[in-house]
């Protein structure tokens, strides 16, 4: 493991908006009203930075996931101002982090690839300086794409077996030990385009797991990623992994692009086909039937750029819980499009960046009720950096109201 890299970050934009009240407010609360945006230089003019995640953390903190230079993996802390307190780069063999830092009990986790046999790694971060250390190993489970990690420990992970050439899905008890595994054909070679997207040099592809709750029946695990013929949200039992139905794409140019479970079988979803993006924020699941993501009735967002990841996420704000798409623009703008988790109805929409190009990374409710906002800029037009907006709760809910 390197040192804490003395990176010579710096924020190029300042807190928009000072504190509202002046109350005093206890160590591991997040001040009310504060609103910023922040952008992490590099002195380094030959560093790429690919923005993945953002999380909480016990002091009020927060940990940023990046990946740098395609796959590498890059950690970094900052207070509850945004102000930076440390950087952390992985050594190899540790390369294509996951897209999630997942958490549970106040430790955080990261899954990723060994860089060499295409294993898989879980890794805990060390909060306190970004030291890691491995939880997790399993070189037959290779090129990991996907994971969720359960309320009860365990761990759902999705890979592909390029021997085989099948989708793997495997689950891991909180002990991690192997409770069941099931595979899935793929009826082309698809290697070529999981190395593209994992090493960020072709189309990346909307890979993710997950779980939702069944309209009259059990809950039920769900995958996104190649399953046949093509880019299918397969629907498992929890108990074996056994497939219940599966909603179908169109070989990799039509596949649903984000998912989350609601209630009562509805789900959030959205879908993108030949470029064009669609949202459907409240969608009547059956999990055991066989259907295609093009009858998924949903409606058309021209504006949203063809290559843009969609964050889904659902948040609970003034006791009503507001399901939130975050994605990007074509005109470089993040959004922010905010619908009712109740009955899908369109509450409103943000715009965030104008400037500079802003693509969207990912999305957070902060102890406060605002939001960040996890962002990639480029400074100069040239160079891709880490950007962080954070909303006060009067901001987020302005949203919607």
């Amino acid at each position: 493991m390197k040192p804490i890299a003395f990176f010579n970050y710096f924020s190029l934009a300042v807190v928009f908006c000072c504190l509202f009240s002046a109350c005093d407010i206890s160590e591991n609360e997040i001040e009310p009203g504060l609103s910023f945006t922040k952008i992490y230089n590099s002195s380094s003019f030959t560093e790429s930075y690919d923005p993945l995640d953002v999380v909480a953390l016990p002091d009020s903190a927060y940990l940023i996931l990046s990946s740098t230079n395609s796959w590498n993996i890059h950690l970094l802390k900052v207070d509850s101002e945004g102000e930076l307190i440390w950087t952390q780069d992985l050594d190899e063999p540790y390369v294509n982090a996951l897209p999630q830092l997942y958490q549970q009990e106040n430790r955080t986790y990261l899954v990723c690839m060994d860089e060499l046999q295409l294993g898989t790694y879980v890794l805990e971060v060390n909060a306190a300086d970004g030291s890691t250390e491995e939880v997790f190993q399993d070189r037959e489970l290779t090129y990991p794409l996907a994971a969720h990690l359960a309320g009860d420990h365990s761990w759902l992970i999705q890979s592909y077996n390029r021997e085989a050439r099948k989708t793997t899905i495997t689950k891991i008890d909180a002990e991690f030990s192997q409770q069941w595994q099931q595979e899935f054909d793929i009826l082309e070679d698809v290697e070529e385009k999981i190395v593209k997207h994992l090493t960020r040099t072709g189309d990346r592809l909307p890979f993710f797991n997950g779980y939702a709750q069944g309209n009259g029946n059990a809950g039920f695990y769900y995958f996104n990623g190649f399953n046949n013929y093509t880019m299918a949200l397969t629907f498992l039992n929890p108990s074996d992994g056994e497939a219940l139905g599966v909603m179908n794409g169109f070989r990799d140019l039509g596949y649903v692009n984000a998912a989350n479970g609601l209630s009562n079988g509805v789900m959030a979803l959205s879908k993108n086909s030949y470029g064009d993006n669609y949202l459907a924020p409240f969608s009547q699941i059956n999990e055991r039937t066989v259907s295609s993501s093009s009858d998924l009735e949903a409606n058309n967002f021209p504006e949203i750029a063809p290559e843009a990841p969609v964050i889904l996420k659902t948040f609970e704000l003034v006791g009503d819980e507001v399901s939130f798409y975050a994605t990007h623009s074509k005109s470089n703008r993040i959004m922010l499009y905010a619908y009712s988790a109740t009955d899908g109805s369109f509450l409103g929409v943000e715009y965030l960046g104008q400037s500079s190009p802003y693509e969207i990374a990912n999305i957070l409710q902060t102890g406060d009720g605002g939001m960040l906002v996890l962002g990639k800029t480029y400074v100069a037009g040239r160079f891709a950096r880490i950007c962080l907006f954070k909303l006060t709760e009067e901001e987020v809910l302005a949203i919607i109201q």
